[in-house]
């Protein structure tokens, strides 16, 4: 009986050491400086959630908005606004190929 007892306490004792241990290690996922690459959530004109129905096309991306007044602002300085979305880690669609 003693015996038992001991065994089942050193083996309790051995499990919750290796669950205590299992999250001391953090997996490392390439560089910590580098940005997350996300997909785009965020209208990058009003900050809002995206509508799929409401996007435009630059030099191969598509970018997607929250209505259907934004890719008229976004047209004004596509640029900056692109920057601002591949700054945040975000990534664009590809324009899709027409035909195919």
């Amino acid at each position: 009986m003693k015996t038992t007892l001991h065994r089942l306490c050193a083996a309790a004792f051995v499990m919750a050491a290796g669950l205590a241990l299992t999250g001391c290690w953090e997996e490392k996922k390439g560089d910590a400086a580098a940005p997350q690459a996300n997909a785009q959530t965020t209208c990058p004109v009003m900050g809002g959630k995206i509508d799929k129905r409401f996007f435009a096309d630059y030099e191969g991306k598509r970018i997607y908005f929250c209505c259907d007044g934004c890719p008229e602002t976004f047209r004004k300085d596509p640029a900056a606004y692109v920057k601002k979305l591949e700054d945040a880690g975000v990534v664009l669609d590809k324009t899709p190929r027409k035909g195919g």
